[in-house]
């Protein structure tokens, strides 16, 4: 369904805690501390929670967003912010899954607070902030829990709510119109990341490599993937996720197709000096090209 739907170790850590805690206190003038699993869950928190937040994103600019391993800091920071927002237990963040369960504040499961789990012995795809309309229910939720966290707040966090998912709204409108008519509907990727996006718009993404993006590309994959564009299935073009190895991959694959390669982001870390909305544009403006769609 589419949503619019421990003895010394112990005493160490508190202690990195305690000074994490000392010295945000000094900085963040009040406001309230959310930390931030992933770049999108950040992002969100800036658009809702304005001046009275401070945001802390867990996944470095560049980092691939399933190796994220916390620093003591880091975990410290889990402990005493006011909100929490991760994926979830979904084995996409382990480290981040295991710290959460020593926070001391509010903790948002995003995959379970919007009704998606893994089957049991699946690989789940957790990228649907992809979809600007499942985008926008993060965006609810995060708006939701600032109001309760900080009560004094709800009027501005209740305009600020309104005018992201304005921008939400009209990005989704953008890729529906954008994306409608388009020569084709099933596109080659390097990473198979995009199945929340591609089904939002009736479109199918056909994956060179799984959702790990780390592994290696079977020859059957690449086959597979070449054969579907020689025989007009799939667009003249094959996409890749902004990695060097994404690239690589993709270039490679393109190169002996005889098609272009061009990128997508996953958005899974800070796509600086670009957002979340004008990355995704930017994703559009790719589709439209690989997919031939009209003016």
């Amino acid at each position: 369904m589419r949503l619019r739907s421990r003895p010394v170790a112990g005493l160490v850590l508190a202690l990195v805690a305690l000074g994490a805690a000392a010295c945000t206190d000094g900085s963040s003038e009040g406001r309230v501390r959310v930390v931030a699993a992933i770049y999108p869950f950040a992002w969100a928190a800036h658009q809702v929670g304005g001046d009275r937040v401070d945001v802390e994103d867990l996944t470095p600019p560049g980092a691939e967003t399933h190796d994220t391993t916390l620093t003591a800091a880091q975990r410290a920071d889990i402990q005493t912010a006011d909100i929490v927002l991760y994926l979830g237990r979904i084995d996409f963040q382990p480290d981040v899954e295991r710290a959460v369960d020593d926070a001391g504040g509010r903790v948002i499961d995003v995959t379970a607070e919007l009704g998606l789990r893994p089957r049991t012995g699946d690989t789940f795809d957790p990228h649907l902030w992809l979809d600007p309309a499942d985008m926008e229910e993060i965006v609810r939720l995060l708006a939701d829990a600032l109001e309760a966290t900080d009560p004094s707040g709800t009027d501005g966090y209740a305009q600020r709510e309104e005018a992201a998912l304005g921008a939400l709204e009209d990005l989704d409108a953008a890729f529906r119109a954008g994306l409608s008519g388009c020569a084709f509907t099933m596109f080659v990727v390097t990473h198979e990341a995009f199945g929340y996006l591609a089904g939002g718009y009736g479109l199918r993404q056909l994956g060179i490599e799984g959702l790990t993006p780390e592994s290696e590309p079977s020859a059957a994959r690449i086959q597979a993937a070449a054969q579907a564009i020689d025989q007009g299935r799939a667009a003249p073009a094959v996409f890749y996720e902004e990695t060097d190895a994404g690239r690589r991959v993709g270039q490679s694959v393109a190169e002996s197709v005889g098609v272009p390669a061009l990128p997508l982001s996953t958005l899974e870390s800070d796509p600086a000096p670009r957002d979340y909305t004008s990355a995704m544009e930017e994703n559009l403006t790719n589709l439209r090209e690989g997919l031939r769609c009209g003016a």
